[in-house]
């Protein structure tokens, strides 16, 4: 099965969604360690705040937000049916509104038990019928998202907690697409139909919620401010934090100086590696490096002279001194990946990567080229992570005689050169990027498949596109395994680190890592707690 039609439209979306750059910016100069502790004091009054760097850029309405920021209000106002377990650093998927479910042989009829008394945050009950409520205007809305229920061919409720989910044709990865962050979310369907307007309630929830999650929105300020209030109803655990303040900041030394002086609880995967040495190893703070499913990579182009032969591929990236470039440039948020696939998406490690690292192979290729030869190294604007390391990388193709430059892009040029891959670099040094859920299908085809939108230049293989297809009907991991090995022949691809996401917090607050899990860059706020 080919999801051409979601690839289309989740082309640019993707990008947002899924790069989260690891900057890298000076850090700023915060409180003396003399009033640190005054200064960072746990709160009296129940509010956590967790600082925001920049606009969440969407309004918060789980089938049109498709970015990371506010994912903070998305995942602690909304629930699914399932979700990533938290605090594991492998794919697994836990129970959220469904309590368990069953999957038929095929993998076409999935039947969801749903969590018997969970109510809406207008007090209605949560049922089985809201499941396709919500699975018809996650459709209707066409958000970038929706591909996760276009497959969906019926939903069947034949009593109030069983859904029995029908799909057009067989997907082992239907879990995964409802247990990604961006997966569709259970929404009030008195609530939709009551601020539906125009425009199947999107602009109601620009700045209202209508899920069931631990928190609610109860005051909106786009561009300022978000607060969270703790739902008395919430089926769940409850924190002692009963409201959520998210303030926005522009810049990330503002981030910090609030953070430093204790007007900010925690920062999730915001600040950049420069900061590491002032926070990592202080004892006024706690520093939390947590799993993720995203990557450094590196993509070449085919298309280019420079690259248009696979040994040529295979030379320059195993001229990459991985672990060197790691430690040196990502340092603890990351480690060297030793898989095709992010880290546990096949059990065991299978899909081993087995490049090697030899830079002779390069230096003997270098040799064969006309005097002068130039060629680029290309990163996205303002990751100045993947910038330190195309430069690198750059020093080393100068050394060998070959006139090589870093060139930054806008992200709207990148994801323009599947288009016409020539008008692009010959090599693209990506710092953070992902899928947007665990399963190795969603891997495999947005990074190898030409259609998927992250194979930036198109280098793809018709078979591997096919194993793809057949594996995800399957679920089988040694077609998938063999998929990858089959890719990473074409030396378009390689697997730089496992990136984490850091997360700064005061000593105070107790739970982060059983908040977070491995799908999303954010915490579940009913998980954490004070220090007694």
């Amino acid at each position: 099965m080919r999801f051409s039609s979601f690839s289309r439209r989740t082309r640019t979306l993707l990008a947002t969604a899924a790069a989260v750059p690891l900057i890298a910016l000076s850090a700023c100069s915060g409180g003396s360690s003399d009033d640190q502790g005054a200064a960072n004091a746990a709160p009296t009054d129940g509010t956590l705040t967790v600082g925001l760097l920049g606009d969440i850029g969407q309004p918060p309405d789980p089938d049109v937000y498709y970015a990371n920021n506010g994912l903070a209000i998305v995942l602690n106002t909304y629930e699914g049916l399932v979700q990533y377990a938290n605090d594991k650093d492998s794919v697994e998927i836990a129970p959220r509104l469904a309590t368990s479910w069953d999957v038929n042989a095929d993998n076409t009829v999935y039947t969801f038990h749903l969590r018997d008394g969970v109510t809406f945050h207008d007090g209605t009950p949560f049922t089985s019928a809201a499941v396709k409520v919500a699975f018809d205007r996650r459709i209707a809305v066409e958000g970038g998202a929706a591909y996760m229920v276009e497959g969906v061919q019926d939903v069947a409720t034949p009593d109030d907690l069983t859904a029995v989910v029908t799909l057009k044709a067989a997907n082992s990865a239907f879990l995964d697409y409802l247990a990604s962050p961006f997966g569709p979310k259970m929404e009030s369907p008195t609530a939709l139909q009551s601020n539906a307007g125009s425009d199947d309630a999107q602009t109601y929830l620009q700045t209202h919620d209508v899920g069931t999650g631990p928190y609610t929105i109860s005051d909106a300020q786009p561009g300022t401010s978000w607060t969270l209030k703790q739902y008395d109803g919430y089926w769940g655990d409850k924190s002692p934090f009963t409201t959520v303040k998210l303030p926005i900041y522009s810049d990330v030394s503002a981030l910090q100086l609030a953070f430093d002086q204790g007007d900010v609880s925690a920062v999730v995967a915001a600040l950049p590696s420069s900061s590491l040495k002032k926070y990592e190893k202080s004892t006024d703070y706690a520093s939390y490096m947590l799993p993720t499913l995203q990557s450094a990579l590196v993509t070449l182009n085919p298309s280019k002279d420079f690259f248009k032969d696979q040994d040529a591929r295979l030379a320059f990236l195993q001229s990459i001194d991985q672990k060197s470039l790691v430690d040196q440039v990502l340092g603890s948020r990351s480690e060297p990946a030793t898989t095709l696939y992010a880290k546990g998406m096949i059990p065991g490690g299978a899909d081993k990567q087995e490049l090697t690292y030899d830079p002779s192979v390069l230096t003997a290729y270098a040799k064969t080229l006309p005097a002068g030869t130039a060629m680029t190294i290309g990163f996205a604007s303002g990751n100045t992570n993947a910038e330190q390391m195309a430069n690198i990388q750059a020093a080393k193709l100068q050394a060998l005689g070959v006139k090589a430059t870093a060139v930054s892009y806008p992200t709207s040029q990148v994801f323009g050169w599947i288009n016409d891959p020539t008008q692009g670099p010959d090599a693209f040094f990506d710092g953070n990027n992902g899928p947007d859920g665990g399963s190795p299908y969603m891997w495999g085809h947005v990074f190898w498949d030409a259609s998927g939108g992250i194979n930036y230049f198109g280098c793809e293989v018709a078979d591997v596109n096919a194993q793809l297809d057949q594996a995800v009907a399957t679920g089988d991991d040694a077609l998938y395994v063999k998929a990858a090995e089959e890719y990473a022949k074409t030396g378009c691809y390689y697997n730089l680190s496992y990136n984490k996401d850091w997360v700064l917090a005061q000593k105070w607050l107790t739970g982060v890592a059983a908040s977070h899990n491995i799908g999303a860059n954010e915490l579940d706020f009913s998980k954490l707690g004070l220090e007694k």
